[in-house]
């Protein structure tokens, strides 16, 4: 089992990455928060990688997180029923670690529906099984309005952004009140 990879990155595909290490390029699907990192890293990178084999389409597939913490929390994802790799890269492409505890925490499935595009039952089914397992993971603490940071990703979306472009603009957006984040999101959003 490979637990990490640490190299040059030879090719950045739109949803994987060819790490060389050793002399030996490895191919590792990451999300694209990962992507935007390694795009801008000239050095030597390390990702934290989970292997895994796919025996229905005969692949060896490895996914890469740049922290620790995201590699926790998808195997944690991965444990819910009916969520596979797959769907355990979609999710934490889709919302952030801390937002993420935040809604287990406060049993928000509807927070997830929203942000992550999840059905109900399967946000539901997330809530009750991830419920108690997700505490250990300490970096991930610290207060989040999950409220406010679903109407302001809301207003993004009801103004034809999509749900990528809404969630990284938020993420870089400064601001107190919730008017703020949502303006300063547009300005960054209007710079692109």
């Amino acid at each position: 089992m490979i637990s990490f990879l640490e190299g040059t990155i030879e090719h950045l595909g739109d949803k994987y990455a060819v790490v060389n290490a050793g002399g030996i390029g490895y191919r590792v699907i990451v999300s694209p928060k990962v992507l935007t990192i390694l795009a801008k890293s000239k050095d030597k990178v390390k990702l934290h990688i989970h292997s895994q084999l796919n025996m229905r389409e005969g692949t060896f597939d490895m996914y890469g997180f740049n922290k620790r913490e995201d590699l926790d929390l998808f195997h944690l994802l991965t444990t819910v029923s009916g969520i596979g790799p797959k769907g355990a890269q979609t999710i934490l492409a889709a919302v952030e670690p801390s937002h993420l505890k935040a809604a287990i925490v406060n049993e928000d499935a509807d927070y997830l529906r929203k942000v992550s595009n999840l059905g109900a039952k399967t946000a539901s089914r997330l809530v009750l099984e991830l419920k108690g397992k997700v505490d250990h993971i300490a970096s991930l603490t610290g207060a989040v309005n999950l409220s406010e940071e679903s109407q302001a990703t809301e207003a993004l979306l009801s103004l034809g952004y999509n749900p990528s472009e809404a969630k990284d603009a938020l993420r870089q957006a400064q601001g107190k009140t919730l008017q703020e984040k949502v303006r300063s999101a547009l300005q960054i959003l209007g710079k692109r």
